[in-house]
């Protein structure tokens, strides 16, 4: 019977180490893959310098009303200082009057009081972002751009600061209960009896409360008319009841949810486009997710194939990669984030380690050959990273699944600004510092 048992344990034991090895095995093998196919999309390109460009307004057509600039990660600086670099430019050369960003509408329209004020620290602003991505001095650095800029601009050239997204339903209380109040649309007991407890910690929010709340929001809206675009508060009570119920509403749906928040994101960048049509330029740039401002996405219908189907080439997306990030992210499951490395594996990125300031642009419709080497590469798919706001480990066994996603450029965007690298944010505390 012992000798039994012994053999028993020996084959386990047996088992146990071919397990191991096998698990051990599939790993190295998987970074072994990654590592030949990073040595291989790093060869370098000559005849693409001829193509590379600078960013520039110049080669933005004058018919664009919305520019959209990615980013293929959110936790690095260098992707958020491309948003002042590229409202700098649109706004001095072509007369652009609004950035839109993908963050809640009510907490942008709240720091856009402050910007059209001149009132308030940037620094002091960025806290009132949802998203911990934004407390960083790249932000403040924006805000305190359009702040300097709307202090010396004539009225017709101010530039306003909004948001186009929904998930943080929140930051909109106070206003509209302010707003509902001082018009005489609700008492506080019926606005209270209804948002209190689902847009106040803590929060109670059922498919039930989420419903009741869609039909109060829209009662208001209807008490409230029309608004005129030229009176911000009015206008912001009717962006703000439209964001709130699209909030609210995703609690209801049974649809996919990246299908419904990118739906109702172009639905507000077309509601901004027209806000701007009538006080502005017309044109504005809007910042977001490489994933959502894609002319084309295999995955699911974003807000770029939605709005490129709208209004065509009135839109234009410009997309970023970069070779190699450190990234700081979120962890899964975790209330802590970290900093991470990754390569995205994309030739084109690597080659920005020739050009001036190691970034370029290309701009697919102004390559000087459409029947090129360079032409034909961009027109097929290869691996470009895209990396969320959360990490696993997992990412790291399976890249082609998680971050290094497979496209063609120019199927996917009008233009594409590359980095070889590109550095962590610092995420600032409640002091700015």
């Amino acid at each position: 019977m012992l000798n039994i048992l012994k053999k028993i344990l020996k084959l386990c034991v047996r088992l146990l180490l071919g397990l191991i090895l096998l698990l051990l095995g599939i790993v190295l093998f998987c970074f072994g893959k990654q590592k030949i196919e990073e040595v291989q999309a790093h060869r370098e390109i000559p005849e693409l310098r001829a193509e590379m460009q600078s960013l520039s307004a110049d080669h933005i057509p004058a018919n664009v009303s919305v520019l959209a600039i990615g980013e293929a990660v959110h936790g690095s600086r260098e992707f958020q200082e491309l948003k002042l670099s590229v409202l700098r430019e649109m706004v001095e050369k072509q007369g652009y009057t609004a950035f839109a960003l993908e963050a809640d509408y009510s907490e942008c329209a709240d720091i856009n009081r402050y910007l059209q004020s001149g009132e308030g620290k940037p620094e002091e602003l960025v806290q009132k972002f949802s998203f911990p991505i934004y407390h960083t001095k790249e932000m403040a650095e924006l805000l305190g751009w359009i702040q300097d800029w709307n202090r010396t601009a004539l009225e017709e050239k101010k530039v306003r600061f909004y948001g186009f997204d929904m998930q943080n339903p929140e930051t909109g209380y106070a206003f509209l209960k302010q707003y509902s109040l001082a018009h005489g649309l609700a008492t506080e007991a019926e606005f209270d009896a209804v948002l209190e407890n689902i847009l106040t910690p803590p929060y109670s929010l059922s498919p039930e409360s989420a419903g009741q709340a869609v039909a109060f929001l829209n009662r208001l809206k209807e008490k409230a008319g029309t608004a005129d675009m030229r009176d911000a508060d009015a206008r912001d009570f009717q962006m703000e009841l439209t964001t709130v119920r699209q909030a609210m509403e995703s609690r209801t749906s049974t649809e996919e949810s990246n299908t419904l928040r990118d739906r109702d994101m172009a639905e507000n960048v077309e509601a901004i486009r027209k806000i701007e049509a009538e006080i502005g330029s017309g044109k504005l740039v809007i910042s977001a997710h490489d994933g959502h401002i894609e002319r084309e996405n295999p995955i699911y219908t974003s807000m770029g194939v939605l709005l490129s189907q709208d209004i065509g080439n009135n839109y234009y997306a410009i997309g970023t990669d970069v070779w190699k990030v450190r990234d700081n992210m979120k962890c899964m499951g975790e209330a802590k984030r970290s900093t991470q490395t990754f390569v995205s594996c994309d030739p084109l990125a690597a080659q920005a380690r020739f050009a001036a300031g190691q970034q370029y642009v290309l701009y697919f419709s102004a390559l000087s050959d459409e029947e090129s080497r360079i032409a034909a590469l961009v027109r097929t798919p290869m691996r470009m990273m895209q990396l969320g706001e959360g990490y696993t480990f997992l990412m790291r066994l399976l890249p082609d699944r998680s971050y290094r996603l497979q496209g063609a450029p120019a199927t996917y965007y009008d233009a594409m600004l590359f980095l070889y690298e590109a550095h962590p944010i610092e995420i600032l505390n409640g002091s700015g510092s």
